[in-house]
């Protein structure tokens, strides 16, 4: 798949036009979509901070981000980790803020949510809020840029964090990746620096303490003229600037200018490189990275896009395509990689088999021959017209996201675009340069490469300094170069056909007179329903067709569960190169497997969605399964049972709390023994029975018209084969008695200890889902603050509303590397003994109301309120109210019956599971609980919550 980037680069905002000035500094209205009705402003204030203002009146959240453009990339020599650490450190105080606990706890009350990240050459700080208290978040976000403490005590606090978070990567593969590329890279280039950090390289030393390289790293990189800042909220753009422009104008401008990176990626005469790395998991990739130009000014051109969607094309033609049909490969991206100021890598990453693995040499033949293609039949304005037609359109019917996440990304790509095109930066692809192209695809050769082969057998003989990576690194001979040159038959590979899903109509459906609030059943028979609404609010060219399968045959063994996830990725993988095309042009699919069935997904624009629809059912109705794909898969789904223990160790808890809780889950083993001995025959079998014992719900939401439904209905038959359908046994989840109390130690291959105590509420009425989440809310931003920022327990530290089928429940969850799950376990219990103490009756109400304005919060798209009719019919919440039920009974909680629930429940009499991942200090909790060995034994003999 074409992996595109988020960011596309340009020119820095140094010039502003002058016209729409509104004050001493210069401001300019940036091109927008036409879909989007919100106001936008862009300035730059008198210290050259340069901000972007959003109005939107009706927004539920305000949100802010502030992109520093520094990171890891600028670590002094010897202090890795130095940029991550300082982002930590800003959250912690400042000169009108002191107390360390109190922006975290003011955005938590006021339904907010807080982070940052660090990167090569960015730090990103962002937030969202109820939009009412955005002033006051604000005021506390512009502290941190102007007056931060670096109090001495959290500076020797907060290095554990990252330490944790450190020793947390080490057995993922990706960081590993990435430390032995960083090994590998040329030592001059600032990007073979360590980047996470940990105690060790924040260690004060011998005339130099960290906290003052801390200051000295502040003092010259953080300076307002290398910042953006990004404000969306519900205010007037004049309000917003009259709010934004005295709080960030005092942020001091250094007059700080980053420098071109003169030093190469990697060492001259150092390339074609040959890399081989032991991995944790049981993968077998190949990534090929090629060192190249910075094209990040380029953006009106963009030629990596044009390049990654072509080497990514997974289409007939396509490398991926031939790859598949050799058995050597399972799935191919190509893209962007790293950038800096200077310079870039393109990568292509694949995906191996076995075999792939065993003949690596091919999948690069093969590679190096769609690249020989590519340059013997030049650049193609049509294939470049094509990407940019797409690419207009998605600008055009351009739809809401997460405010958050908007405000984040856009404070980002700030720093590239001119300012005109900070909105449509990322979609402009109007300057068709045929020698540029041309230009880039010569890079893409042989001699230019750093080939990178993961694998379990390969062989290593040295090991990388941070991440103990087993690895070996040389150059490649000349014969080798040679066979990745070899000659491959002319009509296996190809440029992709002309893309036949690209959306022509796109017109409005009228609306019909009658057309429901909300969806209605239209059509009902012994084996089908239908939901059917038009879409009256986001008015756009596109619509959702979701269609759930349900059969008894899914999740009553392992058996059943292992053949219908298997079954839905063979059929993914027989339709790739048909929907592929479609895809691209904006029209989405999904097939999977659920807890009662398998759904169908089909979703975008709605001109040439029959189509898609229709090849799906066909297929459906009629697979054929080759045997090499089947085998390939069935293998490839093995091998990623088995990586679980690669994943991160709280995931892995988490993943067996679920298991312990929900009927129909299994564990990895369980299925991986599934799959071993299932042959093509039995899957074959599995599937015309489900099929024949299966009914079909749908809905269809968007822009059509109603003669929709009767068509979807027939298409259906094609697929629901027998008389009748099957009768479906219950949903069921396991029921903690009161006072119960139990514990499930696990094994996970990791040092840290890991504990999720999951707390059940005391039943499933909507009055105990009220009191569970608000009991959530209120311990969120003091577990944090307490468990991590004042003991350093870990960096992964949280507490959270964890419903299961809608049966209430929270989760307390901890990855530590200093504490055993005992001490975990005695310091969540102390934080919970403490809490009713601690929330006054102000503090309540500011919980509840936050927690209301998140449930009854407005859908932002047409996808996220198809989603909530979707979930709600399978609820069967036919009269789609259970946000309001909800908030309605979160609002009638007074603190006296919230404090009262809270002690009954959650103190006095628990409905306990302790799931605990000992690690390396071996301790367990201590107490009087019942201890089990399996997830399976503790579902075998317990009382369930039985759910329609």
């Amino acid at each position: 798949m074409h992996r595109v980037t988020t960011v596309l680069w340009a020119a820095l905002l140094c010039v502003f036009l002058t016209s729409c000035a509104t004050g001493p500094y210069s401001a300019i209205k940036p091109a927008q979509s036409p879909n989007d009705d919100r106001g936008y402003r862009l300035l730059t204030l008198d210290n050259q901070m340069q901000v972007l203002l959003i109005s939107d009146p009706d927004t539920p959240k305000a949100a802010a981000a502030l992109d520093v453009r520094v990171g890891s990339g600028d670590n002094p020599e010897g202090r890795g980790g130095l940029a991550h650490f300082l982002e930590h450190m800003l959250f912690l105080g400042t000169d009108k803020y002191p107390d360390a606990a109190e922006y975290e706890e003011f955005i938590t009350e006021h339904g907010g949510n807080r982070n940052a990240y660090t990167s090569f050459e960015h730090t990103n700080y962002f937030f969202d809020i109820n939009a009412p208290y955005l002033p006051e978040a604000l005021d506390r976000f512009a502290q941190f840029f102007i007056a931060p403490r670096f109090d001495a005590e959290y500076v020797d606090r907060e290095k554990n964090a990252v330490e944790a978070e450190f020793q947390m990567g080490l057995k993922s593969d990706s960081r590993r990746a990435l430390d032995v590329l960083q090994e590998v890279m040329n030592p001059e280039h600032p990007y073979s620096q360590f980047a996470v950090g940990s105690l060790e390289s924040l260690a004060d030393r011998p005339g130099s303490s960290i906290r003052d390289e801390l200051l000295a790293f502040y003092d010259k990189y953080y300076s307002a003229n290398q910042m953006q800042l990004v404000v969306l909220g519900a205010q007037s753009l004049d309000e917003l600037e009259s709010l934004v422009v005295p709080m960030f104008s005092p942020v001091p401008n250094k007059a700080y200018a980053p420098e071109q990176i003169e030093a190469p990626a990697f060492p001259a005469g150092s390339l074609p490189m040959q890399v081989q790395i032991k991995p944790q998991a049981t993968q077998r990739q190949l990534q090929v990275l090629f060192p190249i130009a910075d094209y990040r000014d380029d953006y009106h051109t963009k030629p990596l896009s044009y390049l990654g969607n072509l080497v990514g094309h997974e289409g007939d033609g396509s490398v991926l395509s031939q790859l598949k049909a050799e058995g050597l490969a399972e799935s191919l991206a190509a893209g962007s990689g790293l950038g800096w100021r200077g310079g870039s890598l393109f990568s292509v990453s694949i995906t191996l088999t076995e075999k792939g693995v065993d003949e690596y040499q091919r999948v690069l033949q093969l590679l190096f021959a769609y690249m020989d293609m590519l340059r013997q039949e030049g650049p193609r304005q049509w294939l470049y017209d094509e990407q940019a037609r797409l690419a207009e359109l998605a600008f055009r019917f351009k739809e809401n996201a997460n405010p958050m996440g908007y405000v984040s990304s856009l404070a980002s790509g700030m720093h590239y675009y001119e300012p005109d095109d900070v909105l449509q930066g990322p979609y402009i692809m109007d300057d068709y340069q045929a020698q540029m192209l041309a230009d880039l695809i010569q890079e893409i050769v042989p001699d230019n490469a750093v080939v990178v082969l993961e694998d379990a057998a390969v062989s290593t003989d040295r090991v990388s300094e941070h991440y103990r990576v087993p690895y070996s690194v040389g150059q490649l001979e000349p014969a080798q170069l040679a066979a990745w040159k070899g000659e491959v038959d002319d009509e296996v590979l190809h440029l992709p056909a002309p893309n036949p899903f690209i959306a022509e109509d796109v017109s409005l459906v009228k609306i019909a007179r009658d057309n429901p609030e909300v969806p209605a059943k239209v059509l009902e028979t012994a084996r089908k329903s239908i939901w059917f609404a038009q879409d009256e609010e986001f008015r756009l060219p596109r619509g959702a067709t979701y269609i759930n399968f349900r059969s008894p045959l899914v999740g009553q063994t392992p058996e059943q569960s292992a053949s219908a996830t298997l079954y839905t990725a063979l059929l993914k993988d027989q339709v790739n190169e048909f929907t592929y095309p479609a895809m691209l042009a904006g029209l989405n699919f999904s097939f999977y497997k659920h807890a009662q069935g398998m759904s169908l997904r089909v979703s975008g624009y709605n001109d040439k969605q029959s189509v898609l629809l229709d090849e799906l059912l066909q297929v459906m109705a009629s697979p054929e399964f080759d045997p090499a794909r089947f085998e390939n898969i069935r293998l490839d789904m093995i091998r990623s049972l088995e990586n679980s223990v690669a994943k991160r160790p709280s995931s892995q808890v988490m993943a067996d709390l679920r298991e312990s809780l929900l009927y129909g889950e299994w564990g990895e083993q369980a299925l991986i023994d599934a799959l071993q001995s299932m042959r093509s025959q039995d899957l074959v079998a599995y599937a015309g029975d489900f099929w024949r014992s299966a009914s079909a719900e749908a809905l269809v939401y968007g822009n059509y018209e109603s003669a929709a439904v009767a068509e979807l209905s027939q298409k259906l038959d094609t697929v629901l084969l027998g008389e009748q359908s099957a009768e479906l046994p219950q949903l069921r989840v396991l029921q903690l008695a009161a006072g119960e109390s139990v514990l499930y130690p696990v094994t996970v291959p990791h040092d840290d200890a890991v504990l999720a105590w999951y707390l059940q509420g005391a039943g499933d009425s909507w009055q105990d889902r009220a009191a569970t989440a608000l009991t959530a809310q209120v311990m969120k931003s003091g577990f944090f603050q307490q468990l991590r920022t004042e003991q350093q327990l870990g960096y992964i530290v949280s507490a959270f509303a964890w419903p299961q089928l809608d049966v209430p429940g929270l989760v307390m969850l901890v990855q530590s590397p200093v504490a055993n799950t005992a001490e975990l376990a005695l310091a969540m219990d102390e934080f919970m003994r403490q809490l009713e103490s601690s929330v006054d009756a102000e503090q309540f109400q500011r919980h509840q109301q936050a927690l209301v304005n998140e449930i009854l919060r407005p859908h932002k798209n047409m996808w996220e309120r198809a989603e909530f009719y979707w979930q709600s019919i399978a609820k069967k919440q036919f009269a789609f109210d259970g946000r309001e039920t909800l908030a309605g009974e979160v609002e009638a909680l007074s603190r006296e019956q919230w404090l009262d629930y809270y002690r009954r429940v959650f103190l006095d009499n628990r409905r306990s599971l302790q799931v605990a991942a000992p690690g390396q200090a071996g301790a367990l909790p201590a107490g009087e609980q019942r201890r089990v060995d399996s997830a399976q034994a503790l579902k075998a003999d317990h009382d369930v919550y039985l759910i329609d």
